[in-house]
């Protein structure tokens, strides 16, 4: 046993790598910057993870989700590994100054690309060695760095200003376009990159066309009362996670639960644990659930609403059968679903009146949070708005020195409509695949993403034909439990007795 596996059983328990992790690993100890594409579930978290520990210094973690942060955290505590902290807005200021000031006595430290942009918290990082800047879920930059986490975009210079750490930028997805974005945005140096296929074999692949609204519906009470639990739907909007759960507690024996973005973060993180225990059949979602979620025995994920592109649907259907087992993916597809992508696109740019008039309110001597509260609480601005102007008013300020508002204008115009055309591309790839009905599903989906088939699972896809091999439970005999707020309570803070 060599040195690496005697730190993955000691401090990890397993007895082997998987696949690609150890080269990954050590590139990364060599000091190497790295970019990782890694199926979900194969261990993406170790690869810098184990390193953290090893080697001197502390690693600093960008994180997306608050959930993906408390996640990691509670799982290396459990684990034993005590130096460990998450550095977030569910902080009280008392608990993020402690943090800062005890840098030294920590190993890994989570933190979102907006915590890290913040003067006090550079001041302290810069007081120390830092060893490694891991970027977890890199798609991330491409994907919501252009538009409403406008903070992705920066973390090259933020590294900069750290003494130029090695880099490891970790996702499930990415297509060598956004690979590139990923390496630009964060400025890596003749980087090691290691891609593993997104194919998913033990996941079949499934596209129900079901008419209106009224069939899809009946259909998702078919296919939820049939398959394994428990499982995962998503659909596009808050209010459809409500009304579907509901749909599904009223039809079925199934205990389900809504989850998205709009709930508060106490009431995220209980009905999350719910899922975690087993105490929740079935979640109804936004896509701001299943990121970094570690529940390995999800059978089904259902797509009640596509979404905008094929890299967010790998994510998706990534969240099932993690621990191997055959498991299903499935889009229930209506007439009228083109609706609903598309003006989400649509909304998340400023139109061109917002545009003109947003810069009239920025000052070249605004900080960046100082311009975004001008134009939210003066100019009535969405945050995501906000965020895009303020981004790429300063990137064109920088850039040529002036300050005309038409110039700036016409500058922001054509960064929306590039962006929009961008994403209304990959819009359509995701409904070629999905109204293609003579290709292999998994074919086309892993021509996406420029790789090839290999040999064929027998549970494929619905062009090819899909023996009904998954088990089929019994009706659930299930006595409900009065819901006890003690233990859910203790189960959520990870409090013993």
């Amino acid at each position: 046993m060599d040195k690496l596996e005697w730190y993955l059983q000691k401090w990890f328990g397993y007895t082997s790598f998987k696949d690609g992790q150890r080269d990954i690993m050590e590139a990364v100890l060599a000091g190497k910057d790295v970019v990782t594409v890694l199926p979900t579930g194969t261990g993406k978290s170790l690869c810098y993870q184990l390193p953290a520990l090893v080697q001197p210094g502390l690693t600093v973690v960008v994180s997306p989700l608050l959930s993906l942060m408390e996640n990691q955290v509670h799982e290396l505590k459990q684990a034993g590994q005590k130096r460990v902290a998450a550095y977030n807005s569910f902080l009280t200021f008392q608990e993020k100054h402690y943090i800062l000031n005890h840098l030294q006595s920590l190993k890994i430290l989570y933190i979102s690309p907006e915590s890290l942009q913040q003067s006090m918290v550079m001041k302290q990082l810069k007081r120390h060695h830092i060893s490694l800047l891991a970027v977890d879920e890199a798609h991330c930059i491409s994907q919501w760095g252009h538009e409403f986490r406008t903070d992705y975009m920066k973390i090259g210079s933020v590294r900069k200003e750290m003494g130029q750490p090695p880099c490891l930028a970790l996702t499930a997805t990415a297509t060598a376009d956004v690979q590139r974005d990923i390496i630009r945005r964060l400025q890596l140096s003749d980087p090691a990159i290691f891609y593993h296929s997104v194919d998913r074999a033990n996941i079949s692949l499934e596209v129900i066309q079901a008419g209106l609204e009224t069939e899809k519906r009946a259909c998702l009470l078919q296919e939820v009362s049939r398959l394994p639990i428990p499982g995962i739907v998503y659909t596009a909007s808050r209010r459809k996670t409500e009304t579907t759960a509901r749909l599904i507690e009223s039809e079925t024996d199934l205990a389900a639960a809504a989850y998205h973005g709009g709930m508060s973060q106490e009431d995220r993180n209980l009905i999350q644990q719910q899922f975690l225990a087993g105490d929740i059949d079935v979640i109804c979602c936004t896509n701001a659930f299943g990121m970094g979620i570690n529940k390995p025995n999800v059978r089904f994920v259902i797509h009640v609403d596509y979404p905008k592109d094929l890299e967010s649907y790998v994510q998706e259907i990534g969240r099932a059968g993690r621990d191997g087992l055959e498991s299903c993916a499935i889009l229930l597809l209506g007439d009228k679903d083109g609706v609903i992508p598309r003006s989400i696109i649509e909304q998340e740019f400023p139109d061109s009146r917002q545009v003109r008039e947003g810069i009239s309110f920025i000052s070249t001597e605004d900080s960046a949070l100082a311009a975004e509260k001008k134009l939210i609480e003066i100019g009535g601005y969405e945050e995501q708005h906000a965020r895009f102007l303020v981004h790429y008013w300063q990137e064109w300020h920088q850039e040529s020195g002036n300050r005309d508002v038409l110039e700036a204008a016409a500058y922001i115009n054509e960064i929306v409509e590039r962006r929009t055309m961008w994403k209304l591309n990959k819009l359509r790839k995701m409904e070629e695949w999905l109204w293609n009905e003579s290709m292999c599903r998994r074919e086309k989906l892993l021509h996406y993403f420029e790789e090839s088939t290999g040999e064929r699972p027998q549970r494929c896809c619905d062009v090819c034909g899909l023996p009904e091999t998954l088990p089929s439970p019994a009706t659930p005999d299930r006595k409900r439990i009065p819901f006890n707020w003690e233990e859910q309570l203790r189960l959520l803070f990870h409090q013993e007795g």
